[in-house]
């Protein structure tokens, strides 16, 4: 017995010293033509970047071949948890993500017009170019901000928080046998544990009015991600008189926190824009089945998130959170209040205050008076005040239901059809569908966001001029 144990135990020292005295190095100088070709980075929400580009097209489309674009500009998205500070010695985050917000936001396509905010080098350069050529550079007033439209969008975010260990679990077996009549001569052991770490990131969006200066209202986002770090360890040992071979592995996974990062700039610019712009934006996300109609009262009506694939109209049943994303009809509660309101009211800029109106069923003008101060076109004379009108037109609920008409006449069934025989047909087809009640009205708000929510897209759209 103890003659083959030391043949075993010979054997296992000469395979150490062979093993550890022999080494192999290769170089391989020649990177380049090994490297893979670059992959295009794509995220779950990538594609339907693209889709909600369609849906502004479809949804901001002024007749035929007129299209009202979107006037954007990013001003910040930044870290504001501070974690990708060199304070923080595992700051794996970036502190500045408007390149990357920018980068995503030219994806969308259709008819969003993106203006270039210049960075302070961009400034310095510029007003260092002015200094040494002796003259202002032609292309230093464009980086103003009186470069904006009234209309332009100003569009800020950040990472606002980042929760780096929420959650932690680790498990651990260990197991060892020995042999040799409890001499301990001969030992196994064998030893296996993993690890489960959980961090959690949010990213607010939010939507200011460059006329004004406001942040706009209901029009922000907040989406939080829940990122993984997974770790295995495994060892196994054989101990003979002392001599020992051994075997370990270790592995771990760790979610990418840049593209979770991108993810969410991603879910937050079309939810955001989504919401400014009064676009059920959720048709484009994964978790949308759309249906051939789409229900609407249980939403605004409460605040409660419903399964709408299994749902049953007389038993309402909430869907609960460990229900699987695909099978929940996600929809903005929010927003569809929005359209309600907006539908009811209409807004107008007085004294660069945006202020609200009840909306007529017809077009109605509002004329706007402002007394403004005139200098004397002489040096003693003294300026003169008079009073300056403005006309503007408030759209009436008649030409917001027109709007919406209009899309449906893409369908050649619908094409020939006038406003009133449309309305009337499509409100048949709701009640039909059991979206509307018998008691709403041709003209309610209720068939307006009926009309609003159930419109066609037209996919793989272009802007056009």
């Amino acid at each position: 017995m103890r003659e083959w144990r030391r043949r075993i135990s010979v054997t296992l020292g000469v395979a150490t010293l062979l093993v550890s005295g022999c080494s192999s190095s290769q170089v391989q100088n020649e990177f380049s033509k090994r490297i893979a070709y670059p992959v295009e980075t794509k995220t779950r929400a990538t594609n339907f970047l693209g889709c909600f580009g369609d849906m502004l097209t479809t949804y901001r489309s002024k007749g035929s071949n007129n299209v009202d674009p979107l006037r954007l500009a990013v001003i910040s998205v930044k870290d504001a948890t501070d974690v990708s500070t060199v304070a923080y010695r595992d700051s794996e985050i970036p502190s500045d993500f408007k390149d990357m917000t920018l980068g995503l936001i030219s994806r969308i396509g259709g008819p969003v017009r993106i203006v270039h905010v210049p960075s302070p080098n961009e400034l310095f350069d510029a007003a260092r170019y002015g200094s040494i050529a002796g003259k202002k550079p032609p292309f230093l007033d464009k980086f103003k901000a009186t470069h904006y439209r009234s209309d332009t969008l100003q569009l800020y975010g950040a990472l606002t928080e980042y929760d780096r260990l929420i959650s932690s679990k680790q498990r651990d077996l260990d197991g060892s046998v020995e042999f040799g009549s409890g001499r301990g001569e001969t030992n196994l052991e064998v030893s296996s544990g993993s690890i489960t770490n959980v961090a959690r990131m949010t990213m607010d969006f939010r939507v200011v009015y460059a006329a004004v200066g406001d942040v706009v209202n209901n029009t922000s986002s907040t989406n939080t991600v829940t990122v993984y770090q997974r770790g295995k360890d495994q060892s196994f040992g054989l101990s003979i008189d002392g001599n020992t071979v051994g075997y370990s592995s270790s592995r771990s996974i760790v979610d990418a926190r840049h593209k979770a990062i991108r993810l969410l700039i991603e879910w937050g610019i079309i939810e955001t824009l989504g919401r400014y712009t009064l676009v059920p934006y959720w048709k484009c996300l994964p978790n949308s089945k759309n249906p051939k109609l789409i229900a609407f009262k249980d939403l605004v009506s409460n605040n409660k998130l419903y399964d709408f694939q299994s749902i049953n109209r007389k038993k309402r049943k909430l869907a609960r959170r460990n229900t699987k994303a695909e099978l929940i009809d996600m929809r903005d509660e929010l927003l569809m209040n929005s359209v309600l309101s907006d539908f009811s009211n209409a807004e107008y800029l007085k004294a660069n205050t945006r202020r609200l109106v009840k909306r007529g069923e017809k077009d109605t003008a509002l004329l706007q008076r402002k007394k403004v101060t005139v200098p004397s076109a002489s040096k003693k004379g003294k300026p003169t005040e008079k009073v300056v009108e403005t006309r503007s037109l408030i759209e009436g609920k008649s030409s917001l239901r027109r709007n919406v008409l209009r899309l449906y006449r893409r369908d050649a069934k619908y094409a020939k059809l006038s406003d009133a025989v449309l309305l009337k047909r499509l409100h048949r087809e709701f009640v039909k569908g059991k979206i509307l009640d018998p008691k709403d009205t041709l003209n309610g708000a209720y068939t307006y966001i009926a009309l609003w929510l159930n419109a066609p897209v037209q996919r793989n759209a272009r802007w056009r001029k």
